[in-house]
Order: structure tokens, then sequence, then C-alpha cells
């Protein structure tokens, strides 16, 4: 049998084990409890990540208002302290931008230096744009690689290239197609860090610096020039596109100097010719016969035309041998001609408008360089006077003169 001391002794040691059991499980929870919440993220970074989120995925853009620390810890239940860090937090990650009396604001991301521009234009074989990259490579220093987008004249295409390019490159010269349908990605695009110069043309709403031949002034001086010698009916072959600045601007100047003469009917004497892709060259050559012949026939007759662009012109040339019309002692032709090595039959025959494409490429190479250095400027307008090269008609020569 066992001593009442030993049973005793025996309960005693159970207890004590007993109790070391519990102490040791109620610690480790504690210590379970204490890691659980250290390694829980803390309050002020989970409203950074969620803010952070929402800018990644587009839900909010730069320039748009952030709430104020009291409203954003009332939103998430936190104190103002917690919120003040959280906004500390994005500010250093240069996600927002904390201004007096304006409140805080998304800002578009920092980013590092490509080493690219990219050169996105419809065509790579058109000498009009090949002049205009000759302008573009002389301006660009050895160390910044272009990288040229061929968009085929296809919004499709641009569009996507465009995207691409906001990653790929450091600043974008851009000749747009000016297609309706992508207006508002050419107004985002302008909103982002990315330095973007257009050339040529901008498109219609869109705020965007822009180099280009002054299309209006050219043109009505060549025009005017044309009245002096004693036109007094001229058509207009243009196309339907008056959302293109270039298309818009040349048009314009057509009204304003049949209007100096009194006409206030300029419709009469415009014909559309679409310019589309894949568009068939007889096709075109056709449309320019049809109305030639339409437009000397009337009464009273045309005497000269003004042609929108070298496609325009082919086709009036075309349809006057078919019309057996002698250009230009029966009707004289002005058109912008910036593929002459095309046409070298021309050169005495027509007055031709010569855009200074070399200088229009290098002027926009120099700008986009001073945006991409960070310089801050005013967004504009620069426009560079045309060449005004007149026929020679009956051995006489109008006079030649920077438009």
């Amino acid at each position: 049998m066992f001593s009442t001391s030993y049973f005793t002794h025996f309960l005693f040691l159970r207890q004590v084990k007993i109790l070391i059991f519990f102490l040791k499980y109620g610690i480790f929870k504690i210590k379970y409890r204490f890691i659980k919440e250290t390694c829980a993220m803390p309050k002020w970074k989970e409203i950074a990540e969620s803010v952070l989120a929402d800018v990644r995925e587009g839900r909010l853009r730069p320039g748009d208002r952030l709430p104020s620390d009291s409203v954003l810890a009332q939103q998430w239940r936190v104190s103002r302290m917690t919120a003040h860090r959280a906004m500390q937090e994005l500010q250093r990650l240069g996600v927002i931008a904390r201004k007096r009396r304006s409140g805080t604001e998304v800002v578009a991301p920092e980013r590092k230096r490509t080493g690219f521009v990219a050169v996105v234009f419809p065509h790579t074989n058109d000498l009009l744009e090949i002049n205009y990259r000759r302008g573009i490579s002389a301006a660009i220093p050895d160390e910044v690689h272009i990288i040229s987008c061929d968009t085929h004249d296809d919004p499709t295409r641009e569009a996507a290239y465009l995207k691409r390019m906001l990653h790929e490159a450091d600043g974008i010269i851009w000749f747009p197609t000016c297609a309706p349908q992508n207006n508002t990605l050419f107004q985002r695009i302008t909103e982002t860090k990315t330095p973007v110069v257009c050339i040529d043309k901008a498109p219609e709403g869109v705020q965007v610096d822009l180099v280009a031949t002054d299309n209006y002034t050219s043109s009505l001086h060549a025009l005017r020039a044309l009245v002096q010698t004693g036109h007094r009916h001229i058509a207009h072959f243009t196309q339907h596109d008056v959302w293109v600045s270039s298309v818009r601007e040349r048009y314009q100047a057509f009204a304003d100097a049949l209007a100096d003469l009194g006409d206030d009917d300029v419709q009469r004497w415009v014909r559309h010719f679409p310019i589309a892709q894949g568009m068939e060259r007889e096709h075109l050559i056709q449309l320019a016969t049809d109305a030639l012949y339409a437009l000397t026939h009337q009464q009273p007759p045309i005497t000269a035309v003004f042609c929108l662009n070298d496609y325009h012109l082919m086709a009036t040339l075309e349809a006057c041998a078919r019309l057996e019309i002698r250009v230009p002692e029966q009707l004289q032709i002005l058109s912008f001609n910036d593929s002459l090595p095309l046409l070298p039959s021309i050169e005495r025959s027509v007055h031709r408008i010569v855009q200074n494409a070399v200088t229009i490429g290098k002027l926009a190479a120099e700008r986009l360089l001073r945006r991409m250095d960070g310089e801050v400027m005013e967004q504009r307008v620069i426009h560079v006077p045309a060449q005004f090269y007149p026929a020679e008609i009956s051995g006489t020569l109008l006079q030649q003169r920077t438009l």
C-alpha cells in the first residue's frame, strides 16, 4: 500500500504538471496572437495599396482628386494620422501630388529614359514624309535611336502603335490620320507624360504641339496670284475630310480668295475626291475626268483648278490628257506638290506650292527634345511658310515667292 505522504506528493506533482501545461498553452496562444497581429498589413499600407491598385487599373487617372485626410480617415474608419501616413507613402512613390489649396491629385508616374524616339507616320515611301524624316534625323542626336512606325494610314494600326510607343519611347513625333474614331485616344495620349509633337496636321479638338506648313496663307497668296492674272472661275479638287486641319485650311483659303471676287457660292466650284486606302488609281482619274468635263462645259467655264495635293494633281493631269485639254494654255493648275521627281514633266506647266518638309521635320524634332528634357512650354502651332513656283506661260513667269 502507498503511504499517505506518497499519495499526497503524487497529487501535488500532477497538479504542478497540469499548471505548467496550461501556462505553456496560454503563453503559446499569447505569442500566436502577437505574431498574427504583428504580421497583418498596417492599415495605412492597406489604404496606400488600394489607391495604387485604382491607379494601375485605370479607375484613377492623372489629374483626379483624392479625398482629404479627414474624409479618408472616416471612409476607412482609421485615425487621421493613419490616413495621413498612407498619403505620405503615395507621395513618396510619386503617385500623388499634394498642393496647398488645390488638394491632393493623382500624377502620372515618372518613367526611365529608353533612349528611343518614335516616328509614327502613315507611309515610309512617300516623298513628303521622307523629307520630314530627313529633318528629324538631322536634329536627333546620335545617342537617341529612332523607331519608325508605318501605320499605312490605317486608324486601327495607328492606335495600336501609339499605345505601344507610350511605353517604349521617350517621345513621339506623329503624322496623324486625324480619324475621328481615335479622338478619345488622342486626348488621353496628350495627358500622359510622354511628350508628343504632331507634324503636318493635328487631330481636331486636341491640344498638342504642331509643326506644319502655313496652309492657309500659302494657299491664299498663290490663289491671289492666279486672280491677278485674270482668273475668276477657279475649281477646287479636295477631300471630304474637313476634320483634317490641312484640308480645312486649304479649303478656307480657296473660299476667301473667291469671296474677295464677290463670289459667295463657292461650293459650285468644289469637287470632293476621296483618297481611301486601297483605292484604284483609275477610279480617282475617272472622278477627276467627269468633274473636269462638267466644269469646263458649264457657263461660265472654269479656267483654273486648285488641287489639294499630289494625288489630286496626278488625277487632274491625266483627266486633262484624256479630255485633250492643254495645260497651261487652256487650263491652269495650282497644286501643293511635294513629289516632283514622280512628276518631272510638270515643273514648268503647273503652279506649285512646295512645303519646306526638311525644315518642318527639324523643328518638330527640336521641340520634342526640349519637351523630353523637361522644359515647360505652352503648347503651340509653329507655321512654316511654303515656296511658290509659278508655271511658265507663253514665255512669261509669275514672280516666284516664299509664301
